[in-house]
């Protein structure tokens, strides 16, 4: 079963129209694309974001991609450097957050599952959390890596598919998801950079599960099914590569066309696989990726705006957050509503290949 979830921001928070007019300063490319700058921010969805960085901070003496009243483009070490500092502080303030909120012993924890797409160094996150928070130093490992924004999904795949494997037996499961996306701005006007530096955000979030059935929290859910696919001739669409100065986005304008045409049916075949169908559904947790992305999936299933609340919110208030953006939403659901024994719980997101990653939760 989910235990619970908890979630930590950075401490810069950055308004959506004061990061437009941040982008426009670093792109200096003229009327054109200030004008397709503006137009990405407003029909955004987003109000601010929070992020790791604190260039948009006009009284910040710590700007990373300033120097003096230079822009300047750091190189991918620095960025990584970056990367491990903030990872380490955000991922331990979550998981101290979810200890304190469900009184666990971290001594209890079986499997650590990280999960990251935005930064390597290694001995990685796993061996700081054992490390910092006492975690057993026999807990099983797993590192999820490079799967974008469905990759949480894709962990909670090994959780299910480890309460499976422990014959009754009690187990107890850490899954913590980080991500620091503004660390990879670009500056070239390109449609990808506009879109991908005026919707990734930073965040960090990690959730419990247990096999036990003396856990007791508020919301519980059990995790009953998972599923993946992968869509034909879309490797295209998303995507992104190592480059010198940090990663490089490819972020294709048609998602939301393939979302309503391929993705929707997709997804209701596999609902009905599961003996169910969507009217049956009571709460969604669908990815944040953008607006046109969540106004796909609420056209082609047919929900009403308050199944969206949940997935509008965290987009609204903190952006598209990669991996970690679908905890954010989950915690939203458990934490405003009490749900109950018969009720469902449907998670979908979306990653690199295109695949589409579903969960199935249940109310207990």
């Amino acid at each position: 079963m989910l235990v619970d979830i908890a979630v930590a921001s950075p401490p810069y928070k950055v308004l959506q129209t004061k990061a437009a007019e941040e982008l426009k300063k670093r792109m200096a490319d003229g009327v054109a694309v200030d004008r397709l700058i503006n137009a990405v921010s407003n029909r955004s969805g987003i109000d601010s974001r929070y992020l790791v960085i604190s260039d948009a901070e006009d009284t910040s003496n710590d700007k990373f991609f300033t120097s003096g009243n230079n822009h300047i483009k750091p190189g991918t070490k620095l960025r990584m450097e970056k990367y491990e500092k903030w990872s380490k502080l955000l991922t331990t303030e979550a998981v101290k957050n979810l200890f304190s909120k469900t009184e666990f012993n971290p001594g209890s924890i079986d499997r650590l599952i990280t999960i990251s797409c935005t930064g390597f160094f290694a001995p990685g996150l796993d061996l700081h959390l054992v490390n910092s928070l006492k975690i057993p130093q026999t807990v099983k490992r797993t590192h999820i890596g490079f799967m974008g924004c469905a990759a949480s999904i894709i962990g909670f795949n090994l959780v299910l598919e480890a309460m499976n494997s422990v014959n009754g037996k009690d187990t107890n499961i850490l899954l913590v998801s980080v991500e620091l996306c503004s660390l990879h701005l670009q500056t070239e006007s390109t449609n990808d950079n506009i879109l991908a530096n005026l919707i990734f955000a930073d965040g960090a979030a990690a959730a419990l599960f247990t096999s036990s059935n003396t856990a007791k929290s508020k919301g519980r859910l059990k995790l009953i099914a998972t599923q993946s696919i992968l869509f034909e001739n879309s490797a295209d669409l998303m995507g992104w590569r190592i480059g010198d100065f940090g990663f490089e986005m490819i972020l294709s304008g048609e998602l939301p066309k393939i979302i309503l045409g391929q993705a929707i049916p997709a997804l209701k075949k596999i609902i009905e696989s599961w003996g169910l169908n969507t009217n049956q559904i009571k709460y969604w947790a669908l990815h944040p990726g953008g607006r046109a992305i969540l106004d796909s999936l609420q056209t082609g299933l047919q929900l009403k705006d308050d199944d969206m609340l949940p997935s509008r919110l965290v987009l609204k208030n903190y952006g598209n957050m990669s991996s970690a953006s679908i905890l954010f939403v989950l915690n939203n659901i458990i934490s405003s509503n009490t749900i109950l024994s018969d009720e469902f719980c449907c998670v979908v997101a979306f990653g690199p290949g295109l695949s589409m990653e579903i969960a199935l939760l249940k109310g207990i």
